[in-house]
């Protein structure tokens, strides 16, 4: 993971930065957690998305919520969130562009 940010994870403050263009997004602080203590593999996307709200982009079979520019640099951050064909999560990730 490459974030360095480490906070509780506050599912009312994540599905309230949807669509935001915030540089300093506070979803890139919960991430850790998040992974930690929150998601799980063989979770339904209705589940997933009880917890973190609509996603911000959808890419085939995964979903994709923005945490804003990385601290490491110029780079954008990412967490997706792929799933099975029967809508089950299969894996959670940072992603950077």
């Amino acid at each position: 993971m490459s974030t360095s940010q480490k906070g509780a994870f506050d599912a009312e403050q994540w599905k309230a930065q949807r669509g935001s263009t915030a540089r300093q997004n506070p979803r890139v602080g919960m991430v850790v957690e998040l992974q930690e203590k929150h998601l799980r593999k063989g979770m339904s996307r209705e589940e997933v998305q009880k917890l973190l709200g609509e996603p911000d982009q959808r890419r085939n079979t995964s979903e994709v919520y923005e945490l804003g520019a990385s601290p490491f640099g110029p780079s954008y951050e990412y967490f997706v969130i792929d799933y099975d064909g029967a809508g089950k999560v299969t894996q959670f990730r940072v992603t950077r562009s």
